[in-house]
Order: C-alpha cells, then structure tokens, then sequence
C-alpha cells in the first residue's frame, strides 16, 4: 500500500513539475543517495471561526426544505420561492377546458436499494437531515406575491439582483410570506388566501414527510360529468371498485419525491383563463404569475426533518382536457398536459429562506472567537453550512520582524520592522528543502458537540481567501469517484469516521503544491502568502462564490465579500479543535500543518 501511494505521489508532482520549472519537488532520483535527510516539520498558523450572518441564497443549484435541529448548532427552519417557467410558451389550450388534475412533483436525492418482481423499487433516500426523517412537518405551498429580478434595478440593471437567507434584497427588506397569495374559495387569487396543496390526503400539507417510498401512478379516466378522475382496467373500462388497488394499472412509477396535487379551480383560472399575452413567453408569464411559496412549519409533537432538492428537477402538470380549435362539431374532448418546471429552468429565479436560530453554546463559542484577545488561538473552531460560520487561517502566523535573508529588518519606505512576509517563511525560502508532502489535519472534537445524534459534516473544502479560488492542489486533483461528493479524494476533506462506533475522528487536506510554491517558487504571482478559508461543502465539484450580505471583515487586512455557494447550500456543521486545545489531553489533536521534506546534508 505504502509504494502505491509513493508511486501516485511522484505521479503527481512531474505533472505539476512539467508546468511550472521554477522548483523541483521529484524524490526519485534521491533514493539511495545519502547526501540527503527526510524529516517532518510542524508550521505555526492562526486560525479563527467567523458568523456568516445572512447571505446570498438566490439560484443555488440545490435548496433545503423543511426544518432541521441539529443537537450543536440550532435550529433552521427553510422555505423556498421558485419562479415557474412554461416548457411550451403560447399554449393553445382548445374549448370546454375542464382541469382534470394539477400535481407538483420534485425528486428527492435517492438511490435504488431492490427492484422486485413486479417492477416496484426501494429506495434509500440521501440528503435529509433529522433526528428522524420521516418526522412530520407542515407544507403549503402558495403563489408568490413578489416579482425576481434578475437585475438590480438600483444599478440601472447592469448587476445581478441578490437575494439573502433574510428574504431580503440589494434594494431592502421583503416580507415573502405576507405577500404569498392563494385560493379565495372560488379559486381567485388573493393576498394570503388559502394553500394550493389543499388535498384531503394529510400527508400532502399538515403531516408531510419525506417518505422514500416510490411514486405509482395508476392509470385513470376523467369523468366529465363527476369531474373526478377514475381508476381504469387495461382496456379503459372504468373499475366497478374504485378501492381495490390490486385491480389497478400502473401507468407510471417515480422515484421518491414531493407530491402534491394543487387545486384545480386556482389553476383553471389562474393559467388556462389567463389571456394570451400573459403566457406569450416566459417573461411575461413570470410577470404575470410570480411562481410558488413554499412554507414549512413545525407540527406539536414533532421535531421535523430537512430535505436538500434540486428544485430545476421539478415539474408542475396541469392536466386538462379540451376540444381543440377547428375540430369538427361533436368532437370529443381529449386529455392534455401543459407542463411548467421550477427553478433557474428557462431564466427563471428561485430564493432560499433560511430562518436560523443559534444554539447557546454555538453563538458563545463563535463570539468567543471574535473577541479571543489572542487573536487566532482558539481552542474551537466552528464550521456550519447556511446561514452559519467559516474558519479563516493565516499560515505561518504574522511574526514579521525579519527580511528574506533571515536577519532582523527595517523596511526604508515606512520605517516598520519586517518585509511583508511571516519570519517562520524567510526561515523556511533559505534552508532549500524539497518539499514531498504538506497536510492540514482538523481533528473534531466530539466532546464539544456532545449529543448520541449529533452528525459531523462529511467534508470540509479549503480554499484561497484572498483571491477567493481553489488552491493549486484542488485544480491539479482530476480523481473522479462514482459518487461525485467523493471526488477530489487526493486533495481530500472527507471525513475518517471510527470504525466501529462511526464518529468523525478528522479531516486532512493535502496542500503540498500551495506550500511547495510559498517556499521554492520565485513566481511572484504563486508564491504570495494567501490568507485560507476553510468551509462546509455540499459539492466539492462547485468552486463559484456568492455574497455575505455584510462583507466580513478582520482586525488586519482587507475585507471579504463572498466565500464558496457550497458552503451556502449545505446544512451540516462540526466543531474541530483549534490551535489551542482546551484540554492537554487533546494537545496532539490541534490544528497543525505538517510538511514532510528532504534536505540536503
């Protein structure tokens, strides 16, 4: 194992080598040869937890749902607003329209376990957060109140709009959930009207859950005369028992997922008695019809439960049946489907809300840190994603007292001891060593988080903050898995969990190319000491950033505006030891960075 893991290393490093000549990091040709020594080498660094406050959550590519207790750092209660887009603008909808049926379907993340005899399928549902996932929560969904702009109208609309955790905006507050609107009784639309999801069926609206059992749909028959739709035999003879499910035909099967269905009068009127420049294209429909409001509540009794949804998966389908224009007299109406999907499908907008309340001891610990009088000496860092909190780190600390050559230093331009760059990397840039491997270990502490059910993030992502990109190593790691959250497994983050009892021990990341160039490089443009940011990821194939809504600033150097989207997306926390273990028994588990090098003799 050991000489495959050399052989992948010195990989590795010609292919970095082969881009950039200015240092040599290759070992081969020093085996055998005992001119030089191996040893390791532990840098100092200063790292420290920072409250993200509200942030930018308009069009993530993936959005949480429901509520989430998490044992350690609160409570997050997350609604979502979603324009809708119509897959077929212009619909030509017929006469003696009559909705027949209107479901909204959105797909949970999930994975076949058992495909059975008769087709069926079992499912494990992945993504959902909870003490219990099946726990129940209350869903209504509303029409949205609020037009999304795309641009923000206070620039003239030469910018992106942003919209934050707060339902705020660049241009001030909005109260999304006074706004929503829904069905008068008469299926009107109305300020704070009635929900949509108004089904009899309880598990769609006041006892909703994640069920991860599979969809079936059945074939039916609308009943023109009833309005109702009926179950149908093979040959589309309607069934004398409309309760025995065994008699019953599958029509369809779907993987596991929300599923609604609307009330059919709200979109009778809203959709197919809209005139046709309201449905013309997808502007002026998002204009007319400003899209859905999901809320969620908590149910007495209940602790809930969070699902993370790619809302560009859904589909909203408004079964109708109709006559169509020109036929014939006593031409028989025909069933129809005019299909909208949700999301950033088709230039649509979508906003996450993210109501979040801190936990006592989460909210001590971070203000702990910003007011720790010994700057960057935490015995804790705090990592949670959402509205939640990222780990800064300054490598090599801030010492500065000496120049390139290792000698004491005055800088001539402004009379300040030091040359701008950490003692610990002059010291370093003049001792020529090889640098083989450099790693950061984030060891977690467990006593910190307490709880049987607490659940420890499942990776971590470390990034240049001060350019706000991926590090050298990241960009360079082309390792692919068959499950995406785990590639990049060179470059690493994931979590070691015991073996036995599954508890998260720690995180290592591989930073040897990034402290490779700090050291060996004479390319000005890579060898800048860059502050590093350490966060939650969701997708660590997502590198993009989105806005704090207050950029973030420090005691020294400038201020941060935005930090990774993967951070955003996520929900999960954990609490790692810091530079500064509370407790001397924890004192091999600080936060470190470790290089090992080879040296000449």
């Amino acid at each position: 194992m050991k000489k495959k893991i050399a052989v992948l290393f010195l990989v590795f490093s010609t292919v970095f080598i082969s881009c950039d000549q200015d240092f040599n990091t290759i070992g081969a040709d020093l085996v055998g040869d005992e001119h030089f020594d191996f040893d390791t080498h532990e840098v100092g660094l200063k790292a420290y937890s920072i409250r993200t406050n509200e942030v930018q959550t308009n069009n993530l590519p993936i959005n949480p749902i429901g509520i989430y207790k998490n044992p350690f750092f609160g409570e997050t209660k997350a609604n979502f607003v979603t324009q809708l887009s119509l897959a077929s603008p212009q619909p030509k909808f017929g006469t003696s329209v009559q909705v027949e049926k209107v479901t909204l379907y959105v797909p949970y993340f999930s994975s076949v376990k058992t495909v059975n005899s008769d087709g069926s399928k079992e499912y494990a549902l992945d993504s959902i957060f909870g003490t219990d996932n099946e726990s129940k929560i209350k869903l209504s969904v509303y029409e949205n109140g609020y037009f999304l702009n795309s641009f923000d109208s206070n620039t003239d609309f030469q910018t992106n709009q942003r919209y934050h955790t707060d339902g705020s905006s660049n241009n001030g507050a909005i109260d999304f959930d006074n706004l929503k609107r829904g069905n008068d009784g008469s299926g009107n639309s109305v300020q704070n009207g009635t929900r949509l999801n108004d089904s009899p069926n309880l598990a769609e609206n006041d006892q909703f859950f994640f069920n991860k059992e599979e969809i079936v749909i059945y074939k039916t028959k609308f009943n023109t005369t009833t309005l109702v739709q009926e179950y149908v035999d093979a040959n589309d003879v309607v069934l004398a028992d409309q309760n025995n499910v065994s008699l019953r035909i599958v029509k369809e099967r779907l993987s596991p997922g929300i599923y609604l269905t609307l009330n059919k009068e709200f979109f009778k009127k809203k959709i197919l008695d809209a005139s046709a420049s309201s449905l013309f294209n997808n502007n002026n429909f998002r204009q007319y019809f400003k899209g859905l409001f999901f809320k969620t509540e908590q149910v007495v009794g209940e602790e809930g439960a969070m699902a993370m949804l790619n809302f560009n998966n859904a589909k909203l389908n408004l079964f109708y049946s109709s006559v169509d224009v020109g036929a014939i007299a006593g031409t028989a109406a025909t069933s129809k489907t005019l299909v909208m999907t949700l999301g950033t499908n088709v230039g649509g907008n979508s906003v996450s809300l993210q109501d979040y309340s801190y936990s006592g001891a989460y909210d001590t610990g971070l203000t702990a840190s910003a007011t720790n009088p010994t700057f960057g000496s935490d015995s804790n860092l705090f990592l949670k994603g959402g509205k939640g909190s990222v780990v800064y780190m300054d490598v090599f600390g801030d010492a500065d007292v000496l120049g390139k050559d290792g000698l004491p230093y005055t800088n001539p331009s402004t009379g300040l001891p030091g040359n701008g760059v950490p003692d610990e990397l002059d010291v370093l840039r003049l001792k020529g060593w090889l640098i083989n491997d450099a790693y950061l270990e984030f060891y977690i502490d467990q006593t910190a988080m307490g709880g049987a059910n607490q659940v420890e993030a499942e990776r971590l992502y470390l990034f240049d903050a001060t350019n706000q990109r991926a590090l050298i190593d990241y960009s360079f790691d082309t390792s692919n898995n068959s499950n995406p959250k785990r590639n990049k497994l060179s470059f690493g983050g994931i979590i070691k969990r015991d073996a036995i009892t599954k508890k998260g021990i720690k995180y290592k990341i591989r930073i040897t190319q990034h402290i490779n160039n700090l050291i060996n490089s004479s390319n000005v443009n890579v060898n800048k000491n860059v502050k590093l940011g350490l966060c939650i990821t969701e997708s660590i194939t997502l590198t993009s950033n989105f806005y704090y809504k207050t950029p973030v600033s420090f005691p020294f150097g400038p201020n941060i505006p935005y930090f990774p989207v993967s951070s955003i997306m996520s929900q999960e926390g954990v609490v790692l030891h810091g530079t500064n273990p509370a407790s001397p028994a924890d004192a091999d588990k600080k936060l470190k960075l470790t290089i090992h090098y080879t040296k000449p003799n």
